[in-house]
C-alpha cells in the first residue's frame, strides 16, 4: 500500500531527521514494487510518501510559500472538481488535489475538512511555528499510526514505521493485547505495542512548542431529531445519492473492479455502475458452488459485468501466513485476510476496486438484547455483552487468570469511557455508533488496507453526502435492513430476483412475509445440521470456501511449525499468557472437541508480530515475508 511515514522532533538537525525517514522508508518498501517517492526533509521534521499512483494526485508535498507551510495527502477526494468550482475565486487554475487541500485548510482553518469527502490522512508542517499537524478522514479508513511524547512525534500508515524509528525499547501493551483477543481486533486507539496508537475518525492531532493535543472535528452520531419521513422518500433518496456516489467512485482513467458476492451491499453498488463504465471486472471470492458465487455469477451476467471466480483447493494458510501476518502486523486473525493471496491476480485486471462497505451499518437490528433494551444503561451492557460477553471468555482462556483479572477491570473502564463520544440515545442508534468508531476502523476497514501497494479501494457507500443521509434514518426504518432492501427492490429492480447469500431468497422488502419465511428456513437448517454433521458433509450452498476450523486442522505446519516452536522460545510471556491453556486448546481443536479456529489464528497473527517487531532485528527481512 501507499506508506506515509515521518518524525516531528525539533531538537534534532536535518541530518539526523533525513537517516530516521531513510529508516523508515526502508522498512515499508515492498520489494519489486515501483512508487512515486515524495518528501519532505528539514530540521526538527520529515515526511515521505510512497505513492503507487493509482489516486493520480500528482507530485507533492504541496506548499505555501508565504507560511511556509508544506502538505502530505495520502489517499483522495471524492469531491475535489466541486470543491474546486466552489471555492474558484480563491484558488489558481488547475489546482492539484494536494494543493487544494493546504489552501482551503489555509484559507478557512481547519475544521474545513469536514468539507472533503474521501478516504485519506493529511500530514501538514508550519516550519515558523514548527507545527505538525495529523488529519484523519471521518472514518480512519486508511490507518495512521503514531508514537507522541512531548519531545517527539513518531507516524506512519504502519507499525513497522515506527518500531524502525523508535530508539526506545518496545514493550507490550497488556490492554491493548487483552483488547484485541477479546474483540478480534484492537479497540479505539491502542495497539498491541505500549505507546503506539492509532489515529482514530475524525480527529486532528497538533503538535508544537505547547505540547500534544488531539480533537475530533466530525462524529458518526445518528440524527434523532431529523424529521421523520415517508418510507417511499427514504429509499428514493437512499437510490439517488447512491448513484451519484458510484459516480464520483468513478473517476480518473485507472481500471475499475468489484467485488461481488451475492449480499446487498455489493449488488447495490454494482447495480449503480452506469453502463458507459461497463465493462468492469468482477470477483467473487468462495468455491464454485457456495451461494455467493452462482449468486455473484447471476448478478454479473444481469448487470453486463465480467466475472471472475477466485478460488483454491490447496493449502492457504500456512503458505501465505508469514506474509500476511508482515501485512496486518498482528492486528487481525491473518486467517480473516487470505483472499490477499489473489490480490496480484486481481491487478493483472484491474487497479481500482469498489466495495460495498457500511452498506448496512453495523447490523445491529440483528440483536435480539438491543430490541428488548429500554435504556442507555441496558444498551451499554448489550453491547459489552456482544462484544465481551460468553462470545469472548473461551479466547480470553489463553491469559494468566491473575493477568486477565487485572487487565479486564481496564478493558471494562475503556468500555464505559468509550460512551463519552457516543450522543446518541436509541439503543440502536448507540450500538451502530458504538461500533463504527470504536470497532469498524480496526476490523472491516483495516483489512482491504493492508495489500493496496497492487490496488486501491473506493467505497460508495461511505460518501460524505450519502453518510449524512443515511444517518437520518430512524431505527424503525432500519430493522431488518428495511429501507435498504426497499432501495434495491425499486430502485434496482434489474438485481431485486436474482437471491441473496443470507436468504437464499430474491430481496422481498416486504418485513412480515420475508421475516417469517426466514425464520423458517432458519429452523430448517437447525434440524438439518446434526444431519450433515453425522454425515461429514458440507452444505452445497455454503458461504464459505470451506470449514475454517477443519482447514487448521488439515495444515498441521501451522501448530507443529509455527505455534509451538514460538512458545517454547518464549515469545509469548509467561506473565501474560497462560501455555498450558494454549497448549490444551491446541489438542482440543486436533480432537474437534470445540472450534477454535479464531483464537489459534489470534495467537500465531500476535506471536509473529511480536516476533518480527520485538525480538528480532528486523533491518533485514526476508523476500519470503512479502509472497503471497
Amino acid at each position: 500500500m501507499p506508506n506515509l511515514v515521518g518524525i516531528w522532533k525539533p531538537a534534532f538537525s536535518q541530518e539526523e531527521i533525513a537517516k530516521v525517514i531513510a529508516r523508515q522508508l526502508q522498512r515499508v518498501r515492498v520489494p519489486g514494487v515501483e512508487y512515486n517517492e515524495y518528501s519532505l526533509v528539514l530540521p526538527g521534521f520529515g515526511m515521505a510518501l510512497m505513492d503507487h499512483g493509482l489516486l493520480e494526485n500528482g507530485s507533492q508535498p504541496a506548499r505555501d510559500e508565504e507560511t511556509d507551510t508544506s502538505l502530505l495527502l495520502d489517499g483522495e477526494l471524492y469531491n475535489a472538481g466541486e470543491l474546486r468550482r466552489r471555492f474558484r475565486e480563491r484558488l489558481p487554475a488547475d489546482v492539484s488535489t494536494p494543493e487544494l487541500c493546504l489552501r482551503l485548510i489555509l484559507q478557512e482553518g481547519e475544521d474545513v475538512v469536514r468539507l472533503f469527502n474521501g478516504l485519506f490522512c493529511l500530514v501538514l508542517y508550519d516550519r515558523k511555528q514548527q507545527r505538525l499537524t495529523l488529519i484523519s478522514d471521518r472514518y480512519a479508513f486508511r490507518p495512521l499510526f503514531y508514537k507522541a511524547t512531548p519531545q517527539e512525534v513518531l507516524f506512519g500508515s504502519e507499525l513497522k514505521a515506527l518500531a524502525a524509528a523508535d530508539s526506545a525499547p518496545r514493550k507490550i501493551d497488556e490492554i491493548g493485547t487483552t483488547e484485541l483477543f477479546s474483540y478480534g481486533s484492537h479497540f479505539g486507539e491502542r495497539t498491541w505495542i505500549e505507546g503506539y496508537s492509532h489515529l482514530g475518525p475524525g480527529t486532528i492531532l497538533t503538535a508544537d512548542a505547547g505540547g500534544i493535543h488531539t480533537r475530533t472535528y466530525w462524529t458518526y452520531q445518528y440524527d434523532e431529531a431529523a424529521p421523520k419521513l415517508e418510507q417511499a422518500t427514504y429509499f428514493t433518496m437512499f437510490g439517488t445519492l447512491l448513484d451519484r456516489a458510484v459516480e464520483r467512485s468513478m473517476q480518473g482513467s485507472k481500471r475499475f473492479g468489484i467485488f461481488l458476492s451475492g449480499g446487498y451491499d455489493s449488488r447495490s453498488v454494482a447495480a449503480s455502475i452506469r453502463s458507459y463504465h461497463l465493462p468492469i471486472a468482477a470477483f467473487t471470492f468462495g468455491d464454485p458452488q457456495s451461494r455467493d458465487v452462482r449468486f455473484g455469477s447471476m448478478l454479473a451476467q444481469r448487470l453486463g459485468l465480467e466475472h471472475r471466480v477466485l478460488t483454491d483447493s490447496s493449502p492457504y494458510l500456512y503458505p501465505n501466513c508469514h506474509a500476511i501476518v508482515w501485512r496486518t502486523e498482528g492486528m487481525l486473525p491473518f486467517s480473516w485476510t487470505t483472499s490477499l493471496r489473489y490480490h496480484a491476480t486481481m491487478k493483472a485486471r484491474t487497479d481500482i476496486m469498489l466495495t460495498g462497505f457500511l452498506g448496512e451499518f453495523s447490523g445491529s437490528h440483528t440483536w435480539p438484547a438491543l430490541l428488548v433494551a429500554r435504556s442507555r444503561a441496558d444498551a451499554q451492557q448489550a453491547i459489552f455483552s456482544h462484544f465481551l460477553g460468553d462470545a469472548a471468555r473461551p479466547v480470553q482462556r489463553v491469559f494468566q487468570p491473575a493477568f486477565l483479572k487485572r487487565s479486564l477491570d481496564a478493558v471494562r473502564a475503556r468500555f464505559e469511557q468509550s460512551f463519552e463520544r457516543v450522543n446518541n440515545h436509541h439503543p440502536m442508534n448507540m450500538a451502530d455508533s458504538w461500533n463504527f468508531l470504536y470497532i469498524q476502523a480496526r476490523r472491516t476497514f483495516q483489512a482491504p488496507m493492508l495489500d493496496r501497494y497492487l490496488l486501491e479501494i473506493r467505497a460508495p457507500h461511505m460518501d460524505a453526502e450519502l453518510v449524512e443521509f443515511l444517518l437520518t434514518i430512524p431505527p424503525y426504518s432500519r430493522l431488518e435492513q428495511r429501507v435498504y432492501k426497499k432501495m434495491i427492490a425499486y430502485c434496482f429492480p434489474k438485481v431485486r430476483d436474482i437471491p441473496c447469500t443470507n436468504s437464499g431468497l430474491p430481496i422481498n422488502p416486504h418485513f412480515a412475509s420475508e421475516y417469517g419465511l426466514m425464520v423458517a428456513r432458519y429452523a430448517g437448517r437447525k434440524v438439518a445440521q446434526p444431519v450433515q454433521r453425522l454425515l461429514r458433509a458440507k452444505a452445497p450452498l455454503g458461504r464459505e470456501i470451506g470449514d475454517l476450523n477443519d482447514d487448521f486442522r488439515a495444515e498441521p505446519e501451522l501448530m507443529d511449525n509455527i505455534l509451538r516452536p514460538m512458545l517454547q522460545a518464549g515469545i509469548f510471556p509467561e506473565n501474560i499468557f497462560d501455555r498450558s491453556a494454549i497448549e490444551q486448546i491446541i489438542e482440543e481443536h486436533y480432537q474437534r472437541h470445540g472450534k477454535h479456529e479464531n483464537v489459534l489464528s489470534l495467537l500465531i497473527s500476535w506471536g509473529l508480530a511480536a516476533r518480527f517487531l520485538l525480538h528480532e532485528d528486523f533491518s533485514e527481512v526476508p523476500a519470503s515475508m512479502y509472497r503471497l
